[in-house]
């Protein structure tokens, strides 16, 4: 029955996360309010408080949680996936389920 729901909604797995943008997030957040996502960009940093974020086109971003599975990856493209939660106050933000490296590291990195 699982099965059949998933074919008639056109989802090709159950709880596949669905491909956006930082841009489609920014712009649609209450439609994409829950949904589990999987975006690229670049992993950017503020240190007080310590935050981090993924940055899309044209410096746009969107904050990442928990802060402790992101920080290796700081200034590295990456594609994240996870839960993307539009919260009161604008504040939107990923709950990470995973980080797949994009890039080659740095030596230093």
């Amino acid at each position: 029955m699982a099965m059949l729901l998933a074919l008639a909604s056109g989802c090709d797995e159950l709880g596949a996360p669905r491909p956006a943008s930082v841009t489609t997030l920014l712009e649609h957040s209450e439609a994409w309010q829950g949904e589990q996502v999987a975006v690229q960009g670049r992993i950017r940093s503020e240190q007080v408080p310590e935050r981090y974020w993924l940055e899309g086109a044209g410096q746009q971003r969107i904050e990442l949680h928990p802060p402790e599975r992101i920080g290796a990856y700081l200034g590295r493209e990456v594609q994240i996936s996870g839960r993307f939660e539009f919260k009161v106050g604008g504040q939107r933000l990923i709950e990470i389920s995973n980080v797949t490296p994009l890039d080659k590291p740095t030596p230093k990195q």
